[in-house]
């Protein structure tokens, strides 16, 4: 039931991104081409956003299932990513990444958020400066070092209650933010955006419940799926560690620190109905237009067409003009099938 997805990276070593963002840009204009042959029937499926860099720049104590010796401090993300426009395509560029996941209370964060997330129209181009989504996760941030870091840009939150500081009634932390909309609306703030593994593990019930009634508007249904899912259990591997599958668990070997999901997108609709006890209009908002609008991708960002298709249409909405994205779903929210337009 996937019609769009950004592919995510975990905590990698420079020259790793360096081979995996441009072989990511190289599959997506593919695809792309193969999508604008006119009464091509390949097989294409769904379309390839930008990246998810999730890391390095993390809080070591939060860093999950990320591997230590990559994780770092803020620095340069065009050396971290190994970014560099002079040699040409065949490095990463800004342009390949969509969402960047940060700690940002880390030294030299909040500049960092800002300077990605409104760049300089003096050394971005003047009709569209490509700016990326800023997410606070894996992290130990305060509820004031979230306050910051949506002041200088940052819109996410990445997989709500996982590498992060609990809820506490006297240090509410990032999840915090959820609640806040009187004292944000006072700042000139809105709330962030907020995604949840509902995979009945990573987050108990009652927990989606009290975030989704929250803030409803705000949640984004991922699956933080690796790529065991669907391939049973036993050993794989999450970029350079171990995982052992057990049913819909997924933990790093000999541990029990939990290391991705392995379930898919219909069944965290499904649980997400479930639990929350929402309609299943409201449920399928929070895969739909919900991460849409986290991108930016729910209105046409550019006016221009090409042979008759509107480029970079609407996506996660069902309109004139949108693309011809869509889901067929029976009352138990079982997929019939997927197009992609």
């Amino acid at each position: 039931g996937v019609t769009s997805f950004c592919p995510t990276m975990v905590s990698s070593s420079r020259q790793t991104y360096r081979r995996i963002l441009p072989k990511m840009r190289i599959a997506r204009k593919q695809q792309q081409e193969k999508h604008h042959v006119s009464n091509n029937n390949d097989r294409v499926g769904a379309n390839i956003l930008g990246m998810h860099l999730e890391g390095p720049f993390f809080a070591p104590s939060k860093r999950g299932a990320h591997d230590l010796q990559h994780i770092k401090g803020i620095a340069s993300v065009e050396d971290v990513y190994g970014i560099n426009k002079n040699e040409g395509d065949e490095v990463p560029q800004l342009e390949d990444i969509e969402i960047i996941t940060l700690a940002p209370e880390l030294p030299g964060a909040f500049d960092a958020i800002q300077s990605l997330t409104k760049p300089d129209s003096s050394t971005s181009s003047a009709t569209n400066p490509h700016t990326i989504v800023i997410s606070c996760g894996h992290t130990e941030a305060t509820y004031k070092d979230g306050i910051q870091a949506l002041s200088h840009g940052a819109t996410l939150l990445t997989h709500l209650y996982n590498a992060m500081n609990s809820f506490h009634h006297r240090k509410p932390g990032l999840v915090g933010l959820l609640s806040s909309q009187a004292k944000l609306g006072t700042m000139g703030l809105k709330r962030p955006f907020f995604s949840m593994i509902v995979d009945g593990i990573h987050v108990h019930e009652s927990a989606v419940s009290m975030a989704y009634q929250s803030h409803p508007h705000g949640c984004v249904l991922v699956t933080d799926a690796m790529t065991a899912m669907g391939l049973g259990d036993g050993d794989h591997m999450l970029g350079s560690m171990k995982v052992c599958i057990k049913g819909d668990r997924a933990t790093l070997a000999g541990t029990d620190t939990l290391a991705g999901s392995v379930v898919s997108m219909d069944t965290c609709v499904k649980r997400f109905h479930q639990f929350t006890g929402c309609s299943i209009g409201e449920a399928l908002l929070c895969a739909t237009l919900h991460p849409a609008m986290v991108l930016k991708r729910h209105v046409a960002q550019q006016k221009r067409s090409e042979g008759g298709r509107l480029l970079d249409a609407p996506i996660g909405i069902l309109e004139v003009k949108a693309k011809a994205d869509f889901v067929m779903l029976n009352d138990e929210l079982d997929v019939l099938g997927t197009w992609v337009g």
